[in-house]
């Protein structure tokens, strides 16, 4: 057996190992520096960023106040004003107007944009100044004066102050309205009438087929702010079964503030409902104030729905089971009749022996 000689391979390792070493003297240095210049490097969006604050300025209508909240009769009149604030590092102009209040799918409070003209609260409010110019960390007040009209409806009405600043995306023709201000809540004295509303109400069931196991009721409706008063209000689902039996009670959460005039749709789902062929399913509304703002005493809303509810996981036990006492009572009946059928074979054999011995007998 011959041997490859060791000194030939030698060489090769020693200069793949020297290669090996110099890369790693001449690149390691190089990734090492460049790594903290990514790393402190802002990122770009941070750079020349726009804010700014909006906010009820203290006067002589109230101070350290979120929002506008005013009790006003009708044909009165009040001054107040907004503070605007520039943290921005860079002079900004905002445009300044006030807007009528509408309730979000969501269940939110938005007000209209800035396109749109406001025929109610909004439209009672006239700004001392339309825009705004505001230097660096510079802090503007702008009076405005709200005139309730002297027809003006009873209850609430909602709106806002807005801040807005309108700026085109760089590289498209979409312009950006970034918008804030403050809401304002103003009660026109005169006759309550809280009332909400349930309507379009669908439902659904959706059983299992574990015969110890419930299912699932999935309720979709509206609820309308009927009255005058800005509403919310504490969920609850009532369930029955046929006959009025397996009765359950489900709270959901509370709904968001309705405001008057506005509609709210809620998709829920109740688990643990025992399916009973027929169910009868209610949702029971009990109106609540706002948190800042009392309001009368007003009566439950509710609406219901009848639907099938089928227990076809019972069902089926049930068929399965009687199909196997069926079996065994048919399986037991052949039984029978072959062991009846032995023992009269038996009887007629014996029978038959019986009378052939006497035959045969002397």
């Amino acid at each position: 057996m011959t041997r490859r000689p060791a000194r030939a391979v030698a060489p090769r390792r020693l200069l793949t190992v020297l290669l090996t070493a110099l890369m790693s003297v001449v690149w390691m240095p190089a990734a090492v520096m460049a790594a903290p210049a990514t790393t402190t490097s802002p990122p770009p969006a941070e750079k020349n960023q726009i804010t700014w604050g909006a906010a009820p300025a203290d006067t002589p209508v109230g101070k350290g106040r979120s929002r506008f909240t005013y009790d006003l009769a009708p044909g009165s009149r009040v001054t107040d004003a907004i503070a605007v604030v520039n943290r921005s590092d860079t002079t900004i102009r905002l445009r300044v107007y006030a807007s009528d209040a509408f309730t979000t799918p969501s269940g939110g409070i938005d007000l209209l944009s800035g396109d749109r003209k406001p025929s109610d609260v909004g439209s009672w409010i006239r700004m001392k100044s339309t825009t705004l110019t505001l230097k660096s960390q510079q802090t503007e007040v702008v009076p405005f004066t709200l005139t309730v009209p002297a027809d003006a409806t009873p209850g609430d009405h909602s709106g806002g102050v807005v801040t807005s600043l309108i700026t085109e995306a760089q590289g498209t023709t979409v312009r950006l309205d970034r918008r804030l201000g403050s809401r304002v809540h103003l009660r026109v004295t005169g006759p309550l009438s809280p009332s909400l509303k349930v309507s379009d109400l669908h439902a659904s069931y959706d059983g299992t087929l574990n015969p110890a196991g419930s299912g699932s009721l999935r309720l979709t409706y509206t609820v309308t702010n009927t009255g005058n008063v800005r509403l919310k209000a504490r969920q609850l689902i009532r369930t029955k079964g046929l006959f009025g039996l397996i009765g359950q009670d489900a709270r959901i959460a509370d709904l968001p503030e309705i405001l008057p005039g506005n509609s709210l749709t809620r998709t829920v789902t109740v688990t643990g409902v025992w399916p009973t062929v027929r169910l009868d399913a209610d949702v029971i509304l009990t109106p609540a104030a706002p948190d800042d703002q009392p309001v009368p005493r007003a009566g439950q809303a509710s609406a219901g729905r009848s639907l099938w509810a089928w227990p076809w996981g019972q069902l089926i036990t049930l068929a399965v089971l009687a199909a196997a006492a069926g079996a065994y009572a048919l399986l037991r009946r052949r039984r029978r009749r072959k062991v009846e059928q032995a023992v009269n074979a038996a009887v007629a054999e014996a029978l038959a022996t019986a009378k052939s011995d006497s035959d045969t007998a002397p």
